[in-house]
Order: C-alpha cells, then sequence, then structure tokens
C-alpha cells in the first residue's frame, strides 16, 4: 500500500486542506481528511509538504506534442504528457491522415496501450474527422474530401471498431446520419462531437438523439450563416449553449486567442462549470511554422499553425490549460482541475473508473501546486513522474 500525507486534497466539491490519500495497487481505498484516514503501518508513505494532491489530469482532444504525433510515436507522447500530469489522453487522428493511415495509427496505439506509460491510452481514440465539414487547419493536406461514401465510411469504421471512442461529425453533410448510424451498430458506445461545421442549431438538433454528447473546442470551429447580410445564425456554438447536457471544449491557451476571456466567462455561465472539458488540441513540433511569419500572424508561444500561418491547435499541456483559465476567468483551482478530469470522465462514461479520488477508483493521481505546476505523477499507483522525470518505461 501507498499513501500520500500532508496535502491538500482536490475534489469537486472543495478542498480538504489537511488531508491524505491511501491507495493498495492500482486502486484508491481512502482519501479525505487526515485523521479519518487510517495509513497502515507498512505502507510506502509520501510526504507532499503541503502541496496539493488531485486526480490525474485527462485530455480528450490531443494530437501530439514535443517532436512527434500519437500516430507516429505514443510511447514519446505519452512519456511526454505524462511529465504534465496527463494519466489519460484520448490520442486524436485529423482529417489530413488517409484511411491506411488511421488504421496504422489505430494498431501503434494499440501495442502499446496495456502496458507502462501506454496505459494513459487504453480508453480509445478521438476521431477528428473524416466526418467533418472540410475546414479547418492543414488544408492542403486533408485527405478526405467530396461526398461522404458507404465505400469509404463503412471500412474505416469497420477497422476503428472500438477503439474510436469518438467521432466528430458536421450534422450538416449529407448522409451523416447513415454514418452515425453505422458507427453505433459498430460500437454502441461510440461518442459524437458536434466538429468543424457551419451547420444550424436545426441540423444539430437533428443528430443529437445518436449520441452527440460534447461540441469540439467551443468557439473555434465554424459558424451557422445567418438569415440576411450582417446578421448572425444559431449554430453549434449555440445550440450547445442551450442544450444543458452537452459538454462543451474549451482551449484555453495563454493568450486567450482561442476563446477570449468574455467569450469563456459566458460559455462556463451559461453551461455550468460542470459541463466544460478543458483540452490541449495539442501538436507536435514537426507542425509547426512559427518561423513562416509572413504566412500569418504570431500570436503567442503556447499555440500551433498550419504551413499557411493559420492557427492550427496549442503546444499546449493540460496543467498549462487550468492555469489559463484561472487566468482569464473568475474560476479556481477546483472548478480548474474539475473541468480536466470529473468533466470529462462523465462524458465519456468512464467517472466510476478515474476523474476522482475515490475509494474503488484508479490510482491516478498527481501532487502539485496551486498553479498546477507538477511535483508527481503516479499512473493506476504506480509512480510515473518525479523530479522533473519520467521514471516509467
Amino acid at each position: 500500500m501507498k499513501a500520500i500525507k500532508n496535502t491538500k486534497l482536490v475534489t469537486e466539491y472543495g478542498i480538504i486542506w489537511d488531508a491524505a490519500v491511501l491507495w493498495d495497487g492500482d486502486r484508491i481505498t481512502a482519501a479525505g481528511r487526515s485523521d479519518e484516514v487510517q495509513i497502515p503501518a507498512d505502507a510506502e508513505v509520501i510526504d507532499a509538504a503541503g502541496k496539493y494532491t488531485a486526480p490525474g489530469l485527462i485530455d480528450i482532444h490531443n494530437h501530439g506534442g514535443g517532436d512527434w504525433k500519437y500516430a507516429e510515436d505514443p510511447v514519446y507522447c505519452a512519456k511526454w504528457f505524462l511529465l504534465h500530469g496527463e494519466t489519460t489522453v484520448l490520442p486524436t487522428l485529423y482529417h489530413n491522415l488517409n484511411m491506411q493511415q488511421m488504421i496504422e495509427a489505430k494498431e501503434k496505439i494499440n501495442a502499446v496501450r496495456d502496458r507502462g506509460v501506454g496505459r494513459t491510452m487504453r480508453y480509445g481514440m478521438y476521431m477528428e474527422g473524416p466526418f467533418m465539414c472540410l475546414m479547418g487547419s492543414f488544408q492542403s493536406e486533408i485527405a478526405w474530401s467530396g461526398d461522404i461514401r458507404e465505400e469509404e465510411y463503412k471500412p474505416l469504421i469497420d477497422a476503428m471498431g472500438k477503439d474510436a471512442a469518438v467521432y466528430a461529425i458536421d450534422p450538416s453533410r449529407e448522409h451523416i446520419e447513415d454514418v452515425m448510424i453505422y458507427a453505433k451498430k459498430v460500437n454502441p458506445d461510440v461518442i459524437f462531437a458536434y466538429g468543424h461545421s457551419n451547420a444550424t442549431s436545426d441540423e444539430c438538433r437533428r443528430v443529437r438523439k445518436y449520441g452527440c454528447k460534447v461540441h469540439t473546442h467551443h468557439g473555434d470551429a465554424g459558424k451557422a450563416p445567418g438569415r440576411a447580410q450582417g446578421t448572425p445564425g444559431a449554430g453549434c456554438d449555440e445550440y450547445s449553449l442551450i442544450e444543458p447536457e452537452l459538454y462543451s471544449e474549451l482551449i484555453m491557451d495563454e493568450n486567450a486567442v482561442h476563446v477570449v476571456p468574455d467569450l469563456a466567462k459566458s460559455i462556463i455561465k451559461c453551461k455550468g462549470p460542470e459541463h466544460i472539458i478543458l483540452i490541449t488540441d495539442s501538436m507536435p513540433k514537426q507542425s509547426d511554422y512559427t518561423n513562416n511569419r509572413e504566412a500569418g500572424i504570431f500570436y503567442g508561444p503556447d499555440l500551433n499553425y498550419d504551413d499557411i500561418g493559420y492557427l492550427a491547435g496549442s503546444r499546449m499541456t493540460l496543467e498549462h490549460g487550468c492555469r489559463n483559465l484561472m487566468t482569464h476567468t473568475p474560476y479556481g483551482l477546483c472548478h480548474a482541475i474539475s473541468m480536466a478530469t470529473i468533466n470529462p470522465a462523465r462524458m465519456l462514461g468512464l467517472d466510476d473508473e478515474i476523474g476522482s479520488l475515490e475509494p474503488g477508483k484508479k490510482a491516478n493521481i498527481i501532487i502539485c501546486d496551486d498553479q498546477v505546476n507538477i511535483d508527481r505523477v503516479f499512473l493506476e499507483g504506480e509512480l510515473a513522474v518525479t523530479d522533473g522525470k519520467v521514471v516509467m518505461d
């Protein structure tokens, strides 16, 4: 058994200022006030020195970081994000990968996800394509164009099987309902996200019944046209605000470029903090065109750009997203941690396994300060990060 003492425990309900956490193997056995958690004499005890203990961070929308994409080197990416407190990640495949590349990426991830750092990827992948509209970054590289065709979508969905946890879709595309029906047949638990789309709110409402649970990076995925010149339309953004059970993803970068502070505050106020999911939409260095200043505008050091200088996700890790949320909004540490832990766990239907430090759940744990600077990380009960280094293979 292992225990953490002399710590402040972050929960979705508040902070326990003098707390302890106990786990046996890969499962939490107790977490709460230090005078209520009985630590066995033979337990290995970690002194947090007054720092905070919180659940491991969950990043549902993440393409890769450092030097590589998940599709290319999943072990490298898992270590990169573990170093920053991310104990669960849905590797994200973009629609610039063709069918064969998507299948090969899945096979690489599946080959390592049941051991070591690969366990951060055990809950499947986020498919940001190919069923969105033909917009977004890296336009010159999009591998899927033209109409949605049965002879293309069925083999892809069959190949991805239950490993595709989330498909981002455009509700306005012809035959999108056929895609959704078939995907649910192959994987009844699959989740749909309102992805890059100029769909109207009515089109979003029409497909909601198939299992749409989340809106891809709110405020940064397209706009519905207005009915007359100069008027705004109601699309995915607006529909997600009025549909109470939908979750909204937010990319909270350092300079609040993806979502300006007042918009972020408006979204959170409308949805409620319990339906906000912080994501990174992280991209690796190899897709970085920051130095190509003639192609576009340099918005910030934690952002990524495509080949013509357009904004293309971020270079963040999720603890920075938590910190940026606290910088740009009035919401505090408990809100930020919940938006990066229990909220995505509930959206994925995994809140009985991960997302909070409660007895019976996975011992995915971070020790951090009040700015979410990571001190130590435990993955399924095992020490994974300490002294700024990944110590797990």
